[in-house]
């Protein structure tokens, strides 16, 4: 399947995203204690995927210089609202050039909708690139070590419909989110489903959207970071980090741009 067909942008649901709750409560605790804490006040961290720049504006309130960077235009105009002194960058990380820039690069469950081994490269390369040496290059991602078992999702809900719903409920929007494991288990692929219903003008409108995320074992992933030139590449799974994240089974990666005048 070609990532041509996955419609990741979210602008037809950027309103309600700015309503849901902000998750940088629960990312920056884990940011402080695998990254942050190697980095100097006033470090240069990019935000891949940044959504409406809450964690962006968390790593602003910290003293660091925060750029954002998302595929959402719409997105984005709720993150400059949101973060109003850092700088935002509307672009495709897949088609984003830069010279090195950045002290650390993160991101959270951005890079799970590119399709193949190859638009994943192509993401690594890019983000190697705009990186200074000895950056650091943090970011959390669904895997196949996690979500399937013996070749079919741990769940074994394959073909049955959806499963994992998450459901938020404000005074003016019902969000909805709901997995779907109909994909054939060797392509490791789920659909992800959103409904909202919005109340604009008090008239309640239903807005869906569809796309799909791929889940690449770990092993596939550090593969890939240590072609790319990556150095240092570790993993820790995030329900880790505390009785506050039991039930968050997810990997976290970390590594390093190495020093490349050395």
């Amino acid at each position: 399947m070609s990532l041509v067909k996955n419609d990741a942008n979210h602008d037809r649901f950027a309103s309600v995203f700015n309503l849901l709750p902000s998750e940088a409560e629960f990312v920056m605790p884990v940011l402080e204690q695998l990254m942050l804490k190697h980095l100097p006040k006033g470090a240069h961290i990019l935000d891949i995927g940044c959504s409406n720049g809450y964690i962006v504006q968390q790593l602003q309130k910290r003293g660091y210089q925060a750029t954002g960077l998302d595929v959402s235009g719409k997105l984005l105009s709720f993150a400059r609202i949101n973060s109003p002194e850092s700088k935002f960058i509307h672009e495709d990380i897949r088609n984003f050039k830069s010279p090195p820039t950045y002290d650390a690069v993160y991101s959270k469950n951005a890079l799970c909708f590119f399709m193949s081994l190859e638009e994943l490269t192509t993401v690594f390369q890019n983000i190697y690139t705009a990186m200074h040496d000895n950056a650091l290059f943090m970011f959390s991602i669904p895997t196949a070590d996690i979500y399937w078992r013996d070749g079919v999702p741990e769940d074994d809900y394959i073909g049955y419909g959806y499963t994992n719903t998450h459901c938020y409920v404000g005074d003016t929007f019902v969000f909805i989110e709901r997995e779907n494991y109909h994909y054939k288990p060797e392509e490791r692929i789920r659909e992800v489903a959103m409904t909202i219903f919005e109340l604009i003008d008090g008239i309640w409108k239903r807005t869906d959207s569809r796309h799909l995320v791929k889940d690449y074992f770990l092993s596939e992933i550090k593969a890939v970071l240590e072609n790319v030139g990556f150095i240092e590449i570790n993993d820790c799974n995030i329900q880790d980090f505390g009785e506050d994240y039991k039930g968050y089974d997810q990997h976290c990666i970390i590594c390093r741009k190495p020093s490349l005048s050395q």
